[in-house]
């Protein structure tokens, strides 16, 4: 019985996991033309590391980048 709940609690973390990366990839494209050509950076209030050009998710968190002051 406790083989079962293990595998399903595995298979479900992995599912979980899994639909993570997919959105946050699908959300990640950003329509060339509504981004503003400025030199704004954007950075990941959690991961200041993290410097982009183009609005849009952190890759580590799928928080929204902030632009940077």
């Amino acid at each position: 019985m406790r083989r079962i709940l293990y595998f399903s609690l595995v298979l479900f973390l992995l599912s979980a996991c899994k639909g993570k990366q997919t959105s946050s990839s699908t959300n990640s494209t950003i329509d060339s033309s509504a981004v503003k050509t400025s030199d704004t950076e954007y950075t990941c209030p959690m991961h200041p590391e993290v410097i982009t050009k183009e609005p849009g998710k952190c890759p580590r968190c799928g928080m929204d980048l902030e632009a940077k002051s």
